[in-house]
């Protein structure tokens, strides 16, 4: 990712494969629509289009760039440019463009360096039929610090990934029942250079379909239900030994509530079967892991200068995370708003996983990570603004070679043309 202020307030997706996709696609959704609303937000009118340009300028020190017991520190410089197109085809019909990218210069461990590409980059191109909503993406999102894959540890090497991910998602509104489905193909990418990344090459296919009926104008229930097949490069030379190709799929139910002006809601909860297929899992111990899947976001103004949100649950990733995993999770991020012009927000997350295929020599691993963050942003003039960042993870696992804190504090200029 760009930095650690981008990645202190992104908002993070658990759940299922097919079920995290169509959550992702609910928050590309509201990010448009938050932008289209919003007066002034694009700063170039050509023609039809709207565009909107903006710069950046990051520099980041981390006492463990390598995620190991004796961690190896450096300074990052990352310069990034970032370009949205909104362009209004009709009245209804809208094709939106957003391409993110920049650099990450590792002045001391050259072999880090690398092109990157920021979170909410690819097109969205939106089509209404009568009370459809058909919604056609490409979206990219690259995963480069490695504590966001907690299962992968311990490498020497840099740990990059790269996913993209096409599709179509169709909305059915009928004002008291809404149902949606879509279809999804995943390319999963390691772009680490080295080998035992633990980030395999890999492709699914992903469908999910949801259905709900508004009970009241702020409380929505429904089912939902997903699948996802997904096949590894066995003749990658990132991972060994082979990494099972699986079949996951996930049923349940969902519902958001507005509690009150100042508090919403949302759970998606059910069952869950990863089946491994045993055919391709060379060299490990590999069995079927179910069990109940649980997402929980409530999100809560306390007053005009306290809000937070709160996220936790229960999930089984896919191994193009990392190495495949359940694990429970929680993530606090409080915003304090004390101070005029200052935007502060200090986010604490914990996760506890469990790998669910492993092999014999090495036994199963289990991991604990904690992290803590503050991120403070200031609005220096109309179009420039700097933010300050700081962050602190740490892993304990069973094994203690891939025991690792870290330190990563950031600095960030931002212009907006």
């Amino acid at each position: 990712m760009a930095g650690t202020g981008l990645l202190l307030t992104a908002k993070n997706v658990h759940a299922q494969e097919a079920l995290r996709i169509s959550l992702a696609g609910d928050l590309a959704a509201s990010a448009r629509q938050q932008a289209n609303s919003s007066i002034g937000y694009y700063n170039l009118l050509a023609g039809p289009t709207a565009w909107r340009f903006s710069t950046g300028l990051g520099m980041e020190f981390n006492d463990n760039v390598r995620l190991e017991p004796n961690g190896e520190s450096d300074l990052i410089i990352r310069p990034s440019l970032d370009v949205e197109l909104h362009w209004p085809l009709t009245l209804k019909n809208s094709l939106d463009v957003s391409v993110g990218a920049g650099y990450s210069d590792y002045l001391q461990h050259s072999d880090l360096s690398q092109f990157f590409i920021n979170p909410g980059s690819g097109f969205s191109f939106d089509v209404y039929v009568g009370d459809f909503k058909i919604n056609l993406h490409d979206r990219i999102t690259m995963t480069e610090y490695g504590y966001q894959n907690p299962s992968a540890t311990g490498s020497s090497e840099n740990l990059v990934s790269l996913e993209n991910t096409a599709g179509v998602g169709t909305l059915w509104d009928l004002d008291k029942i809404l149902a949606n489905f879509g279809y999804d193909h995943v390319n999963y990418t390691s772009l680490s250079q080295g080998q035992n990344q633990g980030t395999p090459d890999a492709t699914s296919e992903n469908i999910y379909v949801n259905g709900g009926v508004r009970l009241r104008p702020q409380l929505l229930l429904g089912l939902e239900a997903g699948a996802t097949v997904i096949n590894y490069s066995q003749n990658s030379t990132t991972n060994s030994p082979a990494i099972p190709s699986a079949v996951q799929w996930n049923a349940g139910v969902y519902g958001s509530a507005k509690v009150s002006e100042y508090i919403d809601f949302r759970v998606d909860a059910g069952f869950q079967d990863y089946v491994p297929d045993g055919s391709t899992a060379t060299n490990l111990v590999s069995s079927d892991s179910s069990g109940f899947y649980l997402s929980a976001t409530l999100s809560h103004r306390v007053n005009e200068h306290i809000n937070y949100t709160l996220s936790f649950g229960r999930s089984t990733d896919l191994s193009a995370y990392g190495q495949a995993q359940s694990y429970y999770f929680v993530r606090l991020t409080p915003n304090w708003n004390f101070f005029r012009n200052y935007a502060v927000s200090t986010p604490v997350w914990w996760q506890h996983g469990t790998q669910v295929y492993y092999t014999s020599v090495n036994g199963q691993l289990n991991y604990d990570q904690f992290g803590i963050g503050l991120n403070i942003n200031r609005s220096l003039t109309q179009k420039m603004s700097v933010g300050f960042s700081y962050q602190f993870v740490q892993e304990n696992s069973d094994g203690t070679s891939l025991n690792y804190t870290a330190n990563i504090v950031g600095l960030n200029f931002n212009y907006q043309f």
